[in-house]
C-alpha cells in the first residue's frame, strides 16, 4: 500500500488549526453505559470515513488523552471522523475495573461500531494503542466483518509479557507477599482461582481478565485478517524504526499474505511519560498517514 501524504502535500494538514469541536454521550452496552466522544469530519468532507480509538490498558489510557484528543481533531479536520470511549470499567464509562472482562470488551467495540453505522457511516478502520492495537486485532478477528484499516500504534505483542512488566513497575506498591513478586510469575498467574481480585496500582484485576491478556498474542491473531494494517511505532532515535520483534511478526504476517504498512516516528512513550511529547506535533506527523490510508482503503 502506497502511504503517499498527498493530503499533507496540499497543505490542509500542517497549516491546520483544528478547531473540531467533539460531542460527548454515553453508548449502550449489555454491560452498562459506555461514556464517548465522537470528533465530526468537516462538512463536506464526502463519504463517511472513521476511526474507533481503542485505548491502552489501565493508566496509559489517562496518560495518552491528549495525544489522542489531539490526533482526533486533526483527523477530524480532514474530513475523517473519529469516535473514542472508555471501555466498561473504565475511565467514565459503567462499572468498576474488577467487573471488566475481555469478552465485554469486545462487546463494547461492537456496540461503537454499530453506532457508527446507524449515523450512516459506511466506512470505518480500527485504531488501537498499545494493548488497544491487541484488543482492535482481536475484535476484527472475532466480528465477522471487514474493515477499511486496522492501525496499531505501538501494539502490545504479547498479553502475557505486558502483563508481566505492569506488575514489574508496581511492585513497590504491591509489596513481597503472596500479591507482590509471584504475580510476575505467568505459572503463578494460571493457578489464580475464578472471582479472585488482584490490586495493583489502584486497580482491582479480575482473574478472569488476567488469564484472558495472559493468553493473547499479536502474532497469531494477524492471519486471520484479511483488512490493510498500518503499524505505527516510536523511538527516540533520529533516525527511529521499528522493534527488532515487531519486524519478526510483519514478515511473518507478510509471507501469508497480510496486506501491512509500517511508519516509525520519533518520540518519547507519552502513554508512560503524558507530557513527554507536543500532542499537536504527533498530530501534524501522523494525521496524513491515518488519513491517507482510511481514504485509500475505502476507495
Amino acid at each position: 500500500m502506497h502511504l503517499t501524504a498527498n493530503l499533507k502535500a496540499e497543505g490542509r494538514l500542517l497549516d491546520l488549526h483544528p478547531t473540531v469541536s467533539p460531542v460527548s454521550f454515553y453508548l449502550p452496552s449489555q454491560a452498562g453505559n459506555l461514556f464517548a466522544m465522537y470528533y465530526p469530519p468537516t462538512e463536506g468532507a464526502g463519504e463517511g470515513y472513521d476511526l474507533l480509538h481503542v485505548h491502552p490498558f489501565a493508566g496509559e489510557m489517562a496518560a495518552s488523552r491528549n495525544v489522542i484528543a489531539a490526533v482526533s481533531r486533526h483527523l477530524a479536520s480532514a474530513g475523517v471522523g473519529v469516535l473514542t470511549l472508555d471501555l466498561f470499567g473504565c475511565g467514565d464509562s459503567s462499572g468498576d475495573f474488577r467487573d471488566a472482562r475481555w469478552e465485554i470488551w469486545r462487546d463494547n467495540l461492537a456496540s461503537a461500531v454499530r453506532w457508527l453505522r446507524l449515523q450512516g457511516r459506511d466506512h470505518i478502520s480500527l485504531l488501537g494503542l498499545r494493548l488497544g492495537a491487541l484488543l482492535a486485532l482481536d475484535f476484527a478477528a472475532h466480528s465477522g466483518e471487514s474493515y477499511d484499516s486496522i492501525v496499531l500504534w505501538q501494539p502490545v505483542l504479547s498479553g502475557e509479557t505486558m502483563l508481566t512488566q505492569f506488575l514489574r513497575m508496581n511492585l513497590d506498591e504491591m509489596g513481597d507477599g503472596p500479591g507482590g513478586i509471584p504475580l510476575t510469575q505467568p505459572e503463578y498467574r494460571k493457578s489464580l482461582l475464578p472471582g479472585k481480585t488482584i490490586e495493583v496500582a489502584g486497580y482491582e484485576l479480575s482473574s478472569e481478565l488476567i488469564h484472558a491478556i495472559d493468553k493473547l498474542s499479536l502474532s497469531h491473531l494477524g492471519h486471520a485478517i484479511s483488512d490493510p494494517i498500518l503499524w505505527i511505532e516510536m523511538g527516540n532515535e533520529s533516525e527511529p524504526k521499528l522493534r527488532t520483534e515487531s519486524m519478526q511478526v510483519i514478515e511473518a504476517w507478510r509471507r501469508v499474505g497480510v496486506r501491512i504498512s509500517t511508519h516509525a516516528l520519533t518520540g518519547l512513550p507519552f502513554w508512560f511519560f503524558p507530557h513527554s511529547v507536543a500532542p499537536r506535533r504527533i498530530a501534524q506527523a501522523l494525521a496524513p498517514l491515518f488519513t491517507n490510508l482510511v481514504c485509500q482503503s475505502g476507495a
